[in-house]
């Protein structure tokens, strides 16, 4: 008869068998989704960091496995002794399969999800919750082919399974119970306090001061390592956990301010001192007499429309024609970054004014006041009739609130746009958007309208071949560029998105050049025809205004940096009278001199996580590289970029009292 000692021993040795194999079968597909976007490592990197990549993703994946190892390992420790190794083998049973079956589903999940977003499990997957669920399920089902997925993880699981009994099996023949099974009372004492500081150190990933946590994840030269180290399910861990602290709104001034006073904080950002109410800093007055206001005005936010198809490196592409024609007849600023890194994000911000600061504003919407800063609130002292147009479902991010809640006039999502189209996904055909635009703007009445549109968005349904795309192979030019990162329907698809604005502004100049039209990407489109993109490559985003009868032809490209929120203080620099007094968290990035309009801003274009000067982007969260050129010139020193980033906190603290406390400051 085997003693509870020897079988407490045994299935320790089956527990360390089975976290070396959850730790095998994780370390594996980190090996795969390396060698998966092998063409994301930087071609400076050296083996070096893809050995540290791996030694310190072994930390967190001994923490995971240990984490599914728990309730075996305490209840072996205090139940052996009452001889129920009966509950213990059912708990180990049950944790294995639940352990390779996560493990599986979040290691094949994060490919595509990572193929979508540059990054691993964030709290952006909990988006779904506010998105239309049957349009995520297509996507999901289609795009990324969920049977083909569904297959593949039972397949693997059971293929693991059989591997786990295999490996045991193996790994048993090797081990030696007579060592660990000491008959002195003190020995067996000193062998369980081992065995409990080993599973500890397991746990932690570290019997150092460090434990496998986020911010150790970073610690390699190379950004797309660096985020292969933490693990799926530990990426889903902290995904949960800053979900959570936005839901329970555990964000506060303090993260953007520090110890200073809302009021000291205004006068360091703006660089002066005015009275205690935040709408005195935010004030703006127009200069200049000779300004026209146009009977329409249009504002498209193209969804995912990057800056770099109208870069002259990929004209030959022939994917933005139009819009690069409506930058040379008008203005084109290449110095431009969105304000946040996902539509909702960036649309709240250019709608409020308000700089996206980690918070959604559309779930608050209801419960605040429309902020002086918002389009309708502006436009309508002007005498606007301000009209919304988005090609998705308004219960989408609850996005319909949001708009309604800061005072448009009118407001259509997709089933007033097309009644009968029961195959939209996440939104109707942009042509079919702009079809309708043009109805809702035949009055004689000004109108100020926000587009938003959806077709450049998985899973690219468009039947681009019908409208004329031309591209059928890369150009010579740029095959060398080209590594098929993206397919040729997705690259139709920007082309389609450029071929609809095209058809919409002729139509409108045609029957009313009184026209003003405004274009930007609500942020960056994720795909680039190669996987190294430059920072401003797959961060910039153009801004381009356009109108025969409003720009002076001695402007063109403009290089003065700015971002989403300095939108509608450019507009109002172009239309309102002068010294029509508003407020906004942004700057005009033109102003009149004379009858002139010359370049203006304040040098600095906030994003979200990035900042865009002359000639460098600034990575806020790149712990390595913070500073990469747009073109030569002379990187800035480490002190001015820290001056930097902290007055983009004293921006982000602002907005956050604005939204939460109201105008009012406060000294202390």
């Amino acid at each position: 008869m085997i003693s509870n000692w020897k079988r407490f021993i045994q299935e320790f040795i089956a527990q360390t068998q089975l976290w070396l194999f959850l730790v095998l079968l994780q370390w594996i597909f980190r090996v795969i989704m390396i060698l998966w976007f092998y063409k994301n490592i930087s071609t400076t990197t050296i083996i070096n960091d893809i050995l540290l990549a791996l030694f310190h993703g072994f930390r967190f994946d001994s923490k995971i496995a240990s984490l599914f190892l728990l309730f075996p390992f305490l209840f072996n420790l205090i139940l052996s002794s009452l001889n129920r190794f009966s509950i213990i083998f059912k708990l180990r049973l049950f944790f294995t399969g639940l352990g390779i079956v996560l493990i599986l589903l979040a290691s094949i999940a994060t490919l595509p999800y990572f193929e979508e977003f540059d990054n691993q499990f964030n709290f952006f997957l909990f988006d779904v919750l506010y998105d239309d669920q049957l349009a995520v399920f297509k996507t999901v089902l289609f795009e990324y082919h969920l049977i083909i997925n569904i297959i593949a993880i039972t397949t693997l699981s059971i293929i693991a399974w059989c591997s786990l009994r295999r490996f045991q099996s193996y790994a048993s023949s090797f081990s030696n119970i007579q060592i660990l099974s000491p008959k002195s009372t003190l020995m067996r004492f000193f062998i369980i306090f081992f065995l409990i500081v080993g599973f500890t150190g397991a746990i932690r990933g570290s019997f150092k001061n460090r434990p496998a946590i986020r911010k150790w994840s970073y610690i390699t030269s190379d950004n797309f390592l660096n985020k292969t180290i933490m693990n799926p399910l530990t990426h889903l861990q902290y995904a949960i956990k800053d979900f959570k602290n936005l839901l329970n709104n555990k964000t506060d001034i303090t993260q953007f301010i520090g110890k200073l006073s809302p009021q000291t904080a205004a006068e360091n950002y703006f660089e002066v001192t005015k009275d205690s109410s935040l709408s005195s800093y935010l004030s703006h007055k127009v200069s200049g007499s000779d300004n026209r206001m146009p009977n329409h005005v249009f504002l498209v936010i193209m969804e995912s429309y990057d800056m770099w198809p109208l870069l002259p490196e990929y004209r030959s592409l022939g994917l933005g024609e139009n819009l690069q024609y409506f930058g040379e007849k008008g203005i084109f600023f290449n110095r431009f970054l969105p304000s946040g890194d996902n539509t909702i994000a960036s649309v709240s911000a250019i709608l409020t004014g308000a700089p996206y600061i980690g918070i959604n504003i559309s779930r608050i919407a209801s419960e605040r006041e429309p902020l002086p800063t918002s389009i309708p609130f502006i436009f309508e002292q002007l005498g606007y009739k301000t009209q919304l147009f988005y090609g998705g479902f308004l219960s989408w991010q609850n996005i319909g609130n949001l708009f309604q809640s800061q005072g448009f006039d009118n407001v259509f999502g997709s089933p007033q746009i097309e009644k009968n189209n029961s195959d939209i996904v996440w939104g109707v055909d942009d042509d079919l958007l702009f079809s309708f635009v043009e109805e809702k703007t035949l009055a004689e009445t000004k109108s100020f309208n926000v587009i938003l549109t959806t077709s450049y968005h998985p899973p690219y349904n468009v039947d681009v071949e019908k409208f004329g795309f031309p591209l059928k192979n890369i150009p010579s030019g740029l095959i060398s560029k080209f590594d098929g990162s993206m397919t040729m329907k997705q690259l139709g698809h920007i082309w389609y998105s450029d071929w609809a604005i095209g058809d919409f502004v002729k139509k409108i100049e045609k029957r009313d050049p009184e026209s003003l039209f405004i274009f930007t990407g609500d942020h960056y489109g994720r795909r680039f025809i190669n996987s190294h993109p430059t920072l401003y490559e797959r961060s910039a985003v153009p801004l381009i205004i356009y109108g025969e009868n409003f720009i002076t032809p001695d402007l063109s490209m403009i290089s003065t940096p700015g971002s989403h929120i300095d939108i509608i203080p450019t507009i109002i620099s172009l239309i309102a009278p002068n010294q029509f007094e508003y407020q906004s968290f942004g700057n005009p990035l033109l102003q009149k001199t004379g009858s002139a309009l010359v370049a203006s801003g304040n040098k600095i274009g906030f994003g979200h996580r990035k900042i865009i000067l002359d000639d460098y982007i600034i990575d806020v969260n790149n712990k390595v590289n913070k500073n990469i050129a747009i073109s030569d010139g002379k990187e800035p020193h480490s002190n001015k970029v820290l001056e930097i980033i902290k007055k983009q906190k004293l921006l982000f603290g602002l907005t956050w009292w604005r939204i939460f406390r109201g105008n009012i400051l406060k000294n202390s």
